[in-house]
């Protein structure tokens, strides 16, 4: 008796479709499909391998020339007072732009600067004191009123001379002195004569009385003449050195008076220059505060509308200055600490600017000139780009440079195939994994 299984698999065996696929031989594609499978494989392999891809650190860019736009900004809360220039005007160095509102009146203190740039410290004594005397100067009047006394102080030590009578007087007692030791000198040649004359005649007296040819009263008379040539000398003598001790005296008298004419003019002088800094110092405070002055030649720029008695606030930036000198541009990117140790020297850099849309006008391409040693606050790092082809872009188009141009940048940092970047991938999942 035939199985259950024995049955099926003779129904199987014997029919129609089992015998069409055992009796026809396999189709091409069945029998070369495996190795065109592997060829594809083979040819994804080749490619991933030929084929490179560009690995980028993204950033931002301000595209400015080597000396940046001047920005000129209120240092305090205030009101515009006058505006000198236009929108876009070309303007000069050191060229008063805006003056901003202040107790002083800035026409007497742009006086009052070309006074002070006019001297220095060795002719202050041309201090125009009259002209300045009717300056209204707000929070610079104290410290000009200071150095206007001090420099009256100096010009009047100068014009009175308060010690030349001290100094007159002890020359002529010197003077004096020194005539009466002169006649004294004369007085006393005479008297050293008396007095050899007299001791010669004491002498030969002394001589005569012991030859008893004189009395014992005539020797003593000889002797009396002879001791009052010798207090006559004497006295001279001590008058003589009296008097040159006197002089010494003045001397020391007159020599004080010098020395303390001269420490008075030293200390009137240093004084003198030391407000006319101080002067200076505050001057340069209140231009800092309440003018508005160019820095370099250029083209000025209004950052925000601005007209007369508007209110502006501290840190507002109210102008800017584009130099002439734009010949040698550069561009400043922000790089993250994410893979900035792959940004190099020399690093090819690729520059889309908002201000030129790249999709139209196409990339400035750059080179990474130096880079920040250490990160700033925000921990970025700041890299410096060249533009060796200036701004020329990709589409050959080449784009004005009027103002600051910002944009994205992009640092191609190395090249990896793509199957380097597969196996970095898997790198990591293995890592991940273990």
């Amino acid at each position: 008796m035939e199985t259950k299984k024995d049955i099926i698999d003779t129904i199987h065996l014997h029919s129609e479709g089992v015998q069409d696929i055992l009796t026809q031989p396999p189709h091409w594609m069945v029998r070369w499909g495996n190795t065109t499978i592997f060829f594809i494989l083979l040819l994804i392999l080749l490619m991933s391998y030929l084929i490179k891809y560009p690995e980028f650190v993204p950033s931002t860019v301000i595209i400015s020339s080597q000396n940046p736009p001047e920005k000129l900004e209120a240092r305090t809360n205030t009101r515009v007072t006058e505006i000198f220039v236009e929108d876009h005007q070309a303007v000069s160095r050191n060229q008063v732009l805006m003056v901003l509102q202040s107790t002083a009146d800035y026409r007497d203190v742009i006086a009052l600067r070309r006074i002070i740039d006019s001297l220095d410290n060795r002719n202050l004594a041309h201090f125009p004191l009259g002209e300045a005397a009717r300056f209204k100067l707000g929070d610079i009047q104290l410290d000009y009123n200071a150095f206007a006394k001090a420099l009256t102080e100096e010009q009047l030590y100068a014009r009175l001379q308060p010690y030349s009578p001290d100094y007159a007087a002890a020359s002529r007692s010197l003077a004096e002195s020194r005539s009466r030791i002169r006649t004294l000198e004369q007085q006393r040649s005479l008297e050293q004569t008396k007095y050899e004359l007299s001791k010669r005649e004491f002498d030969r007296y002394q001589e005569l009385f012991k030859e008893r040819v004189v009395s014992a009263s005539e020797l003593n008379q000889e002797k009396m003449k002879f001791l009052q040539a010798e207090q006559n000398l004497e006295n001279i003598n001590i008058t003589i050195s009296q008097l040159q001790e006197g002089i010494l005296g003045i001397e020391k008298t007159r020599s004080g008076v010098t020395i303390n004419a001269e420490k008075d003019k030293i200390n009137l002088t240093s004084q003198t220059i030391q407000l006319f800094e101080q002067l200076r110092k505050s001057l340069n405070a209140w231009e800092q505060n309440y003018l508005l002055v160019s820095a370099v030649d250029g083209v000025v720029s209004f950052q925000q509308f601005l007209g007369r008695n508007q209110f502006v606030k501290a840190g507002d930036i109210l102008m800017s200055v584009m130099p002439n000198d734009r010949d040698m541009l550069i561009g400043r990117l922000q790089i993250p600490a994410t893979n900035s140790g792959k940004v190099k020297e020399g690093q090819k850099v690729l520059l889309k600017l908002d201000n030129y849309p790249y999709q139209e006008f196409g990339m400035v391409e750059g080179r990474v000139k130096n880079m920040a040693n250490s990160p700033d606050k925000d921990g970025n790092y700041y890299v410096n780009v060249i533009l060796p082809n200036g701004l020329q872009t990709s589409f050959h188009k080449t784009l004005p440079f009027d103002k600051e141009l910002k944009g994205n940048a992009e640092v191609v940092t190395q090249d990896l195939r793509l199957v380097e970047r597969f196996f970095y991938q898997m790198r990591k999942l293995l890592r991940f994994e273990s």
